[in-house]
């Protein structure tokens, strides 16, 4: 039986250590972005549903890429060959360009199960926005709600998505790791 051979290298501990530092700046950017967009859910429950899923979204997206952004640079990325470039302004907004493409997948995601589960009879809308609602009357309803866990589900396959193109977007354009014996500018 012939034998096949790669070209895939193992990662690195600094690699793998990265990857764990990335993974724990995601969960806290998702937090702040999922909390965000809760909150603006919830103020403005009365309102438009379109525009209230858009302003929660537009404001959650704000808040995590700050967050991100913020600890990528000063605990994420280490091992990046030019550290000044990846802190300039154009890589900041091709940070933002980055995430911005991250959040639609997110959307089309979103959208796209919205409208299947809505021919089911349920409701993402209604599953996420019920989250505070349920904990302010203090009865924490939600968690017994078959729109909150499909909402739950879908944004957490979503962030999934996500985070692996955030990561392999940033480390190719942005957080360039300097090849094997080449120098590191800091």
């Amino acid at each position: 039986m012939p034998t096949t051979t790669t070209n895939k290298k193992p990662l690195k501990k600094g690699q793998l250590m990265e990857i764990v530092r990335f993974l724990v700046i995601g969960i806290v950017a998702t937090i702040a972005d999922a909390g965000t967009r809760l909150l603006v859910s919830y103020f403005m429950r009365n309102l438009n549903e379109f525009l209230v899923t858009g302003v929660s979204v537009i404001a959650g997206f704000i808040v995590g890429v700050i967050v991100n952004y913020v600890f990528s640079i000063i605990w994420v990325f280490q091992d990046v060959k030019d550290k000044n470039a990846a802190k300039s302004q154009s890589k900041f907004w091709l940070f933002v360009l980055l995430g911005f493409i991250g959040l639609l997948f997110h959307e089309a995601l979103n959208y796209g199960a919205g409208a299947l589960f809505k021919l089911g009879g349920i409701s993402l809308t209604d599953g996420q926005s019920s989250v505070l609602l349920t904990i302010k009357d203090g009865t924490w309803a939600f968690f017994g709600s078959l729109d909150f866990w499909m909402w739950f589900l879908i944004f957490a396959l979503g962030t999934l998505i996500v985070l692996v193109w955030n990561y392999w977007s940033r480390k190719k354009w942005i957080f360039i790791a300097p090849k094997e014996g080449e120098e590191t500018n800091a």
